[in-house]
């Protein structure tokens, strides 16, 4: 009986010790790029699927533009059933307004550091991605909002471009520059200057 219950209480404690020993996470920084990008619109995923004003449609797939030193990722990455990874050229072609740019990615230690911008919400700023018990989450090191900032990534896409209508563009400029909820262009191109009178 002895016997018994010094065994019992072994195999407790090491059924114990078991459920109390931390699960061994992965480098976030030897994720592939892919899988990286598919966690981060899933992150995005309220603002990056969401009607760029409440009367037009909603995008069906998130859309991602790579800039400065990201773009060399381009190369490695896929457009899936989640996410669009488009070039600038293609953006501004089907005149998208809701989407996430993206200029660096870069390994810190064990991490990732992504910086970002969305500008349908003028949102900005770089996050950490951990590899938690095989999970990736997303911390934010630095967030901003500036509509200044908003203004001038539209300017700087689409300065001069000819709108079309029932675009994402043309009904996010008449619902912010015009308060009108309509898909059809209010002047024949998008103006080149970021100023909040032309925004």
């Amino acid at each position: 009986m002895r016997g018994r219950n010094i065994l019992t209480a072994f195999l407790a404690l090491a059924m114990f010790g078991f459920h109390a020993a931390p699960l061994q996470a992965r480098d976030a920084s030897k994720r592939s790029p892919q899988e990286l990008f598919e966690a981060l619109v899933q992150r995005f995923s309220g603002v990056l699927l969401a009607s760029p004003t409440r009367s037009s449609p909603a995008p069906d797939t998130a859309v991602v533009l790579l800039e400065g030193k990201a773009l060399p990722l381009g190369s490695r990455l896929q457009s899936t059933t989640s996410l669009r990874v488009l070039t600038q050229e293609q953006l501004v072609a089907e005149q998208r307004a809701v989407f996430i740019i993206v200029t660096q990615v870069g390994a810190q230690g064990p991490d990732i550091l992504i910086d970002y911008e969305i500008p349908t919400n003028a949102s900005s700023g770089t996050l950490r991605v951990q590899d938690q018990d095989e999970k990736l989450v997303f911390k934010s090191e630095d967030s901003y909002r500036s509509g200044s900032g908003s203004r001038a990534t539209y300017a700087r896409l689409y300065g001069g471009i000819t709108c079309r209508d029932d675009t994402e563009m043309a009904f996010r400029y008449n619902f912010y520059a015009l308060s009108r909820e309509s898909g059809r262009c209010a002047r024949p191109t998008f103006p080149e200057s970021s100023s909040p009178f032309e925004w």
